[in-house]
């Protein structure tokens, strides 16, 4: 007798042979949740509902759920429904991922990297005649601290004392995470002492503005938490290809360095990668053991739009999505967009175990991936074609512009961010670097020989004064001889220096503070220290007025004024401290040159209202790309150039979207057709294989359901912008490697056998530890009759892909096909 949640109690009737209760239970339909005698069971549709309704609002939870399946059925809720309930969807989890598993088995794509490499058919799945791109593939990563987890402790007289967790060995990860020994080796690998510089061995000018680039050696988390968070890395499109937990630590570089090694060792040459801080993480990986292979691999790290606009100026011209080629109107910023929907999770992993949170964690992304990302690929690629077509729209006001401008063609505009940079570099040098001469030397020395003069009368003053009568007992050496000793060894180490700049000078009298050429030196010492003070002012200056261009553009959304506005303002301090050393530096020099007033220097707009590069050497105001029309031409011309790439690189990925569709379809029915067959088997293979069968069914009816909805999109994107739509819907011929063996053997070789045309679910199998002749049907023999129907397969398979397309566009024409 067994009740459920509404209290209901039946009689079920075991099975002979059935395996026990459980698995009994289970083939009815039904999760228990005790192992031997369970009183309470749950349906595998109720079980269901919960897993979607989770997915999609992850706020409710397992308490919520049962408490309201008890009000639907007007019964009082039992207090401990909810961990019945919670140890059967623990169950019904498991048994997904068993028949999961057991289905990619059967098709080959068990190996533990298959899914990365073929989540997303856009990236991976390419084609035979395909053009070369800058970046073959377009990856963002980013870490986010969100999804914190509690760490167990027992109590201890003096606080929290160690770990009492239950030691829990199970894996959820399903091909997500990476294994956190392979991310630890990255702690043991890396240079904790690497200072981070530019491409000219300059300290980055961005390390001190982002949280995550300081400390990241030693960065530590509340000792509350375990894993403080997650690392992760998506494609342009939005799958997620890794996951890493961060384990008691902020955004430490082990993490961005693990998966950069498994993105190289998947993917291959060609890689784009985003991050927030990829101006400070290519000098990290370059010098890190990965360093030598992202160089052969020709792999780039780039920063995201959004992040990129808050950078330093310096750091802009290099990193700026604007100014980099091949990366079309990518913004780079996925993992943002998608963190804000997995924060919902925090209130799921705060307090549950390691691997309830990996299960949570999981979960989510599959059923995203399933539901959201692969539901919306199409809405994707048709809308970044569109966006891409209405940039080109203005194509000839650019030109026009361009010749007002005296531009004949884009080489000047791509040159322009390298001599900004070559201007801004002088300006860092100029006012980090001290130019001296030897006469401002000499000056310096001998005013430090004066007060290291004061200094020893002092120090002596006070001896005189600890060895009257007078003053207190003090045993051994005081305070004051120790200083009168320091004062004379450092008045003999300045002698020491006039001695020698006599000599290069040939001194013969030393100066004095009227001599003329005292006088003349002097003066120039203190010229040279307002010209640095200048250019240091210069410089931010300058870099704040080109920072806020983009402010300061009609088109810029509010959140990117917000984040540019405050980036602006947590440098205003340095800007700060840059005029008051200027005004010291000014009230020195003859004439004084009039004082600046902070409040002024913070409202400039346009380099033209900033007049004190009037006395500036580096002539930035004229320089013809500090312009304000100049620049904003030049950055509408780039984003032109980047509107053609875009569309360059969608006509790609939508044709290698539809000839998947096609391959991937084809290859499931045959699969199916092959399992479904019976002649030649035993009635226990049959059987077998139908349940197998089944599931399959299940398994591509899943990924199918989006198909005509990505071709209507598609379709409708030809019909709407016609001959400027240059995307080819007609499906591509899957690129096949030179050799391989027949049946999913070689790395990216998608063919069951040698005769049917490369299908999309074996890429990598070689991997998997099932042998090959496991991989095929039992009956997928050589006969003439097996071939036959293979061939008949493939041409339904084919017939209705056409007639998809056909139905799509007769129903935007109110008609029907059989009319």
């Amino acid at each position: 007798m067994l009740k459920s949640l509404a209290e209901h109690s039946e009689n079920v009737v075991l099975p002979k042979g059935c395996g026990g209760l459980s698995a009994a239970l289970v083939r009815l339909g039904l999760v228990p949740s005790a192992p031997w005698t369970p009183s309470v069971v749950f349906t595998m549709a109720t079980l269901d509902l919960y897993r979607v309704s989770h997915a999609r609002c992850p706020q409710f939870s397992i308490y919520a759920f049962t408490k309201t399946l008890a009000d639907l059925h007007g019964v009082p809720p039992r207090s401990t429904m909810h961990q019945h309930f919670s140890i059967a969807f623990d169950l019904y989890l498991d048994l997904r991922r068993r028949t999961e598993t057991q289905v990619l088995r059967s098709l080959g794509r068990d190996s533990p990297a298959w899914r990365m490499k073929n989540c997303c058919p856009a990236c991976t799945y390419k084609l035979e005649g395909e053009d070369q791109l800058i970046f073959s593939m377009l990856v963002t990563m980013d870490g986010n601290d969100s999804l914190k987890r509690v760490l167990r402790r027992g109590p201890d007289a003096d606080g929290p004392g160690d770990s009492n967790e239950r030691y829990d060995d199970r894996d959820a990860s399903d091909g997500y995470y990476l294994p956190r020994e392979k991310v630890d080796e990255w702690a043991r690998k890396r240079l904790a002492d690497v200072l981070p510089t530019d491409d000219n061995g300059e300290e980055n000018p961005c390390k001190e503005r982002w949280k995550n680039m300081v400390n990241d050696v030693t960065a530590k988390m509340w000792g509350i938490f375990d894993e403080t968070g997650i690392f992760l890395c998506l494609c342009r499109h939005g799958f997620a290809l890794v996951l890493v937990d961060m384990l008691r630590s902020g955004e430490l570089s082990k993490y961005p360095l693990a998966v950069v090694e498994h993105l190289l060792k998947h993917f291959g040459v060609d890689l784009g990668v985003g991050y927030d801080i990829g101006c400070h993480f290519c000098t990290t990986l370059d010098k890190s053991e990965l360093g030598p292979e992202a160089r052969e691999s020709r792999l780039r790290c780039l920063v995201g739009a959004f992040h990129g606009h808050a950078h330093n100026r310096l750091c802009q011209v290099c990193f700026l999505a604007l100014y980099v080629k091949g990366l079309g109107i990518e913004d780079l910023e996925g993992c943002e967009r998608r963190f804000s929907r997995s924060n919902t999770l925090a209130g799921c992993c705060r307090r549950a175990s390691r691997f309830h949170r990996q299960q949570e964690i999981t979960a989510y992304f599959k059923h995203t991936d399933d539901f959201d990302v692969y539901a919306n690929l199409a809405t994707f690629l048709c809308s970044n074609y569109e966006q891409a077509l209405k940039i080109l729209d203005d194509e000839g006001i650019v030109r026009r512009m361009m010749w007002e401008e005296d531009v004949v063609d884009g080489s000047e505009f791509v040159q322009a961010p390298a001599d900004e940079k070559a201007y801004l570099q002088e300006l860092y040098k100029s006012s980090k670097n001290t130019v001296e001469t030897p006469a401002t030397r000499y000056v310096a020395a001998l005013d430090d020989d004066s007060a290291n003069a004061t200094k020893v009368a002092q120090c002596r003053a006070a001896v005189r004064q600890a060895q009257s009568d007078a003053a207190a007992f003090t045993p051994g050496k005081g305070k004051a001889d120790i200083a009168l000793r320091h004062a004379l060894e450092k008045r003999e180490r300045t002698a020491t220096v006039l001695a020698d700049l006599e000599r290069e000078l040939n001194v013969t009298t030393r100066w004095t503070v009227d001599h003329p050429s005292y006088m003349a030196a002097q003066k120039e010492a203190r010229w040279l220290e307002y010209q640095r003070a200048l250019d240091r002012l210069e410089l931010l200056v300058v870099e704040r007025l080109f920072e806020l261009t983009k402010m300061n553009q009609s088109g810029t959304g509010y959140k990117m004024r917000k984040h540019i506005a405050k980036s602006l303002q947590a440098r205003s301090k340095a800007v700060r401290n840059a005029v008051a050393k200027y005004n010291a530096a000014a009230a020195t020099v003859t004439p004084p040159r009039d004082p600046v007033d902070i409040e002024k220097v913070l409202e400039y707009a346009f380099l033209a209202d900033f007049d004190l590069l009037r006395h500036s050497h580096h002539g930035v105001d004229q320089q013809y790309w500090a312009r304000p029309a100049y620049r904003s031409v030049m950055n509408r011309w780039f984003r032109l150039e980047h509107a053609h790439e875009e569309i360059k690189r969608l006509d790609i990925e939508i044709r290698r979207f539809v000839t998947w569709m096609r391959d991937e379809g084809a290859f499931l029915r045959k699969r199916e057709a092959a399992l479904r067959r019976t002649e030649g088997k035993t009635e226990e293979q049959a059987e077998a294989d139908h349940e197998l069968a089944v599931l399959l069914e299940e398994y591509r009816m899943r990924r199918e359901r989006f198909e005509q909805s990505h071709m209507m999109r598609l379709w409708a994107l030809k019909r709407k912008w016609g001959d400027r739509c240059t995307a080819s819907l007609t499906p591509g011929v899957p690129l096949v490697p030179a050799s391989g063996p027949a049946v999913g053997g070689g790395e990216g070789d998608m063919n069951v056998d040698e005769e049917t045309p490369r299908e999309p679910g074996l890429a990598g199998a070689e991997e998997s530890s099932t042998e090959e002749g496991e991989r095929k049907a039992p009956d997928d023999d050589d006969d003439s009759d097996a071939e036959g129907d293979d061939a008949h397969d493939e041409q339904v398979s084919e017939m209705l892909f056409r007639l998809t397309g056909l139905g799509i566009d007769a129903e935007e024409r109110g008609e029907s096909i059989a009319e």
